[in-house]
């Protein structure tokens, strides 16, 4: 994995290296990062994962969230406000795809961009195994294929 994607996966090496239920993950990215990302993309929904995002983040730092997230409780001081830090929402990707899917396609292709590390397939027979595993942190992002 390139320099450039170390700190940016950090909670993937954290999740696949370590039980991530039982790690102070917030610590571990500071740790990884020297003092917190610049930026955190959050994908999971999960209500713990979004604060664990917003508070890895160094100050002035941002998260985009995207997907369909829950209720999340936040202190707006604390979590945002105290050090410049902004949450964004993603709509569709937020993107101009033909300018974007190319670009995510030459990093894929130069090894920059290595996402194909946080997805597993899952039959649809699997689905429970998909769920299970992204509850215990086995894989980051489970794709279940219809047919």
């Amino acid at each position: 994995m390139s320099a450039l994607w170390g700190p940016t996966f950090a909670t993937y090496a954290i999740a696949k290296s370590r039980n991530a239920v039982k790690v102070d993950v917030v610590a571990e990215v500071k740790k990884l990062t020297g003092g917190g990302s610049h930026y955190a993309l959050e994908t999971t929904d999960v209500p713990r994962v979004v604060k664990q995002s917003l508070n890895a983040l160094r100050s002035l730092g941002t998260c985009a969230i995207v997907g369909i997230t829950p209720e999340v409780k936040l202190d707006i001081h604390n979590d945002l406000m105290a050090e410049g830090k902004s949450m964004i929402g993603v709509i569709e990707g937020d993107s101009i795809p033909r300018v974007f899917i190319p670009q995510l396609i030459a990093y894929y292709k130069a090894g920059q961009f290595p996402f194909d590390k946080l997805i597993k397939f899952y039959d649809f027979q699997q689905i429970n195994q998909a769920f299970e595993d992204l509850a215990s942190g086995t894989i980051i992002k489970p794709v279940v294929k219809m047919a």
